[in-house]
């Protein structure tokens, strides 16, 4: 499981400043302006258009070290140079620079995720294994995060600028990618799919979205997913701005958002073996729901209110990310046992897809608050009536979606014994 989860670092420490630090880094600091948020959102849309076809190769893909592991071998030339170019760049650089370096790296990034979420939905066919397998992972993605949040804050602290930090989180992952790919691919098995891929086509990427069970899920990670989003986007704003806090402050409080999540994930596997996965989703992403809107009681200039409010936060966040992927890997099961065919790097395509457009949406946010009269240049020479609508799409937007990702969950009908009699059927079948 470590060696598993050893590629989640640098791919989460990359995932965290695509939707948290990049956008607000290249509009302010390196003076692109409120542009970045419709750059960012253009090139996460032509991103998803990529997921299909991943998942449709990934799924034909038969060699003798599995499907999934050898995508992830794949990205890493991809993920090095294009991490380079966006994390290394100065002053100076347009917006060409940044839309075309942005694709490729979301590219790789889309071979990485897509190829370890997929990974890891066929590691086990056990319902409550998969929660666990998944929090690991959901684990892995946090210490990444963590260490994409505290790089920037310790660059600071030792006296350098916060542009050295970031560049120091690129250096950190182009350090980090070729070690973890390399430990998982040598150690962590993939067994070879039984499964046909004679009559495998591109349609069944849209097959799926026929079937309730997956617009339960696809729905409920967008909702779900654009909530932190919205939150990464404005967080720096939110709290400079709004609350004045210092930026060295805020990177702390995000810092133990994250930490929450490492909490959090533990409590998340223990409540879906009590009760089930599905109920679980809906019962944090209400809980989230509250936290949250607790938020915009946080008295200003006051770090440590702040910052608990923040830790706590984090605890249900990490529910969402690791149920939804085990949620669907069980749905591959019940694809399989009906049709013959092994679909789980379509589904996690799907789902992939559904991830990415939360967040594309949740990067515009900044181009909508810079629209409304919020200074994305120079923040602190915003009008005060523009710092409402800052705080209005920081907390009022997440807290209506947490609630909607809720309520589509509650027609999710594959439950534990269910999936017990699916995984049965595909035993008969020699499938698993």
């Amino acid at each position: 499981m470590l060696a598993f989860i050893g590629p989640c670092v640098p791919f989460a420490a990359l995932g965290l400043p695509l939707v948290a630090i990049l956008p607000e880094y290249y509009g302010t600091q390196l003076q692109l302006g409120a542009s970045v948020g419709l750059i960012f959102l253009l090139v996460r849309c032509c991103d998803i258009l990529i997921d299909p076809p991943l998942g449709y190769w990934m799924d034909r893909t038969r060699t003798k070290f599995g499907r999934f592991k050898l995508w992830m071998l794949m990205c890493l030339p991809v993920l090095f140079v294009s991490a380079g170019f966006i994390f290394l760049a100065g002053k100076g650089v347009n917006e060409l620079y940044l839309g075309l370096w942005l694709l490729v790296l979301y590219i790789g990034f889309s071979m990485a995720a897509l190829s370890q979420s997929s990974w890891g939905s066929v590691l086990s066919t056990d319902y409550n294994e998969r929660s666990r397998i998944f929090a690991w992972w959901q684990v892995g993605n946090i210490i990444g995060i963590i260490f994409a949040a505290i790089i920037p804050v310790a660059a600071q602290h030792i006296g350098y600028s916060y542009n050295v930090g970031v560049q120091a989180v690129g250096i950190f992952i182009m350090i980090t990618l070729p070690i973890s790919i390399g430990t998982a691919f040598m150690i962590v098995p993939e067994k070879v799919s039984n499964a046909a891929t004679h009559d495998l086509h591109l349609g069944h990427y849209f097959d799926m979205w026929k079937r309730r069970n997956v617009r339960c899920i696809l729905w409920a990670d967008l909702f779900m997913g654009l909530a932190p989003g919205i939150m990464g986007a404005l967080l720096f704003y939110f709290f400079e701005q709004v609350k004045h806090l210092t930026r060295m402050e805020a990177s702390i409080a995000m810092l133990l958002y994250f930490v929450g999540g490492i909490v959090g994930a533990p409590i998340w596997v223990i409540a879906s073996k009590k009760f089930n996965k599905h109920a679980t989703l809906i019962v944090s992403s209400l809980i989230f729901a509250v936290l949250y809107g607790a938020m915009y009681f946080a008295p200003k200039d006051n770090f440590v209110a702040c910052a608990t409010m923040t830790f706590l936060n984090g605890i249900p966040y990490a529910a969402s990310l690791l149920l939804t992927r085990a949620l669907m890997a069980d749905i591959g099961d019940e694809v399989m046992s009906e049709t013959g065919h092994d679909h789980k790097g379509t589904l996690m395509a799907i789902l992939s897809a559904t991830t990415k457009l939360g967040y594309a949406v949740s990067a515009a946010t900044i181009t909508l608050v810079g629209a409304l009269g919020f200074n994305v240049k120079e923040p602190s020479a915003s009008p005060a009536e523009s710092l409402v609508w800052v705080e209005a799409l920081f907390i009022g937007l997440p807290v209506i979606f947490l609630i909607l990702g809720a309520l589509v969950m509650k027609n999710y009908d594959l439950t534990p014994q269910k999936h017990a009699e699916v995984v049965a059927r595909l035993k008969e079948k020699g499938l698993v």
